[in-house]
């Protein structure tokens, strides 16, 4: 077990603060077989999840409880780890993903296979590209760059600058690419209800494809209002990292998709349980991750290829905003990310890079 911090090539802006790197813990287990299992715990900001000090801490003792369990078979392990971390999404999920692993590579299976569960897999999942420039004319080039790569949704963080600014971008954005790509945004929450439905009002024109948290995670009756006085499609996301309040927004109608984070939601399985749960309730769901590393994000891939269709384009395309990485992770190509072939998650992290990228020592624990 590993402490880490990965810089951003660039420091992110949302609604929530500044990032200009995201610290985490990378977690190993090895089963009798020789077979090792890797999992990611990078908590994201602003989601209510535990800290990295705190994933540290407590995954500390869950994989020393792992290692001394008497306990057999994956099931029992797993109902050992969710019994433990139910106030801990984050390093659940990264205990589970290690164990899913483990479980892939010794049946000699893609992990999107093993939570497929004999349904086939995708072998590519479309992802969006996440456009970061300010200027008006710096996003339209931006957009016309991504849109001659091969990604046909496109995203813009707002909700950090007064409404013009954000109409204009998005404009600038929608006049450089026609109709060509789909374009959706990100608001993390930002807006009140009422000032929420006057600036998706102004974008009609637009033709977005989904305006991602327009207001505050807690304010599921406000989303509710939103969605009802606008033409814009919405997506809960910030709003689905408690259950309860899932709950609520599927019950109140209050979003058109919900956007799943595994690290977020306590894991793959819980994750495949909320998309069950949304397409029960004739709502989407679309993947994404919190810029995550390599294994984080080889996960969420994974739960993206094992999802039904339809799949709107989700938000995986995120290594690039890393300047250092755990190891060689999904890259896109032409809009989409593939899955791979190998058995388990299909990424391991690289020794060379752990070396310059952990923040303290490693834990061991003897099998």
């Amino acid at each position: 077990m590993t402490p880490f911090a990965l810089p951003l090539r660039t420091p992110l802006q949302t609604a929530h603060g500044v990032e200009c790197e995201r610290r985490g813990v990378l977690i190993a287990l090895e089963g009798a077989d020789g077979c090792t299992g890797f999992g990611e715990a990078t908590p994201p900001s602003g989601f209510g999840t535990e800290s990295p000090l705190e994933c540290l801490l407590l995954g500390g003792a869950l994989c020393r409880m792992l290692v001394e369990s008497e306990q057999p078979g994956i099931e029992a392990r797993l109902a050992q780890i969710d019994a433990r971390t139910r106030a801990a999404p984050a390093i659940r999920f990264a205990l589970e993903t290690a164990l899913l692993d483990l479980e892939a590579r010794s049946r000699g299976l893609p992990l999107a296979e093993l939570l497929a569960r004999g349904r086939p897999a995708r072998q590519r999942v479309e992802v969006n590209a996440l456009l970061h420039a300010r200027d008006p004319e710096e996003a339209a080039r931006e957009a016309r760059s991504a849109l001659a790569a091969g990604f046909l949704t496109l995203k813009l963080k707002v909700g950090m600058e007064p409404a013009d600014a954000d109409c204009a971008r998005l404009l600038a954005v929608r006049t450089a690419v026609g109709d060509e790509a789909e374009l959706r945004l990100d608001a993390n929450g930002a807006w009140a209800p009422e000032r929420a439905i006057a600036i998706l009002r102004r974008l009609d024109a637009l033709n977005l494809e989904l305006a991602e948290q327009p207001v505050a995670a807690a304010d599921v009756e406000g989303l509710a209002r939103v969605r009802a006085a606008v033409l814009v499609p919405i997506a809960a996301d910030e709003a689905v990292a408690d259950g309860g309040r899932a709950a609520a927004v599927l019950e109140r109608r209050a979003a058109d998709a919900l956007v799943l984070k595994p690290a977020v939601l306590g894991g793959l399985r819980a994750s495949l349980a909320w998309a069950r749960r949304a397409r029960a309730a004739g709502v989407r769901v679309l993947v994404t991750s919190c810029l995550d590393g390599a294994i984080a994000r080889a996960a969420a891939l994974a739960l993206a290829a094992a999802l039904p269709d339809p799949l709107p384009a989700c938000g995986l395309a995120t290594g690039e905003w890393l300047a250092e990485d755990l190891g060689p992770g999904p890259q896109p190509k032409e809009g989409a990310l593939a899955l791979s072939a190998e058995p388990g998650l299909g990424a391991t992290p690289c020794d060379a890079a752990l070396d310059v990228l952990a923040t303290g020592g490693t834990l061991e624990w003897a099998t």
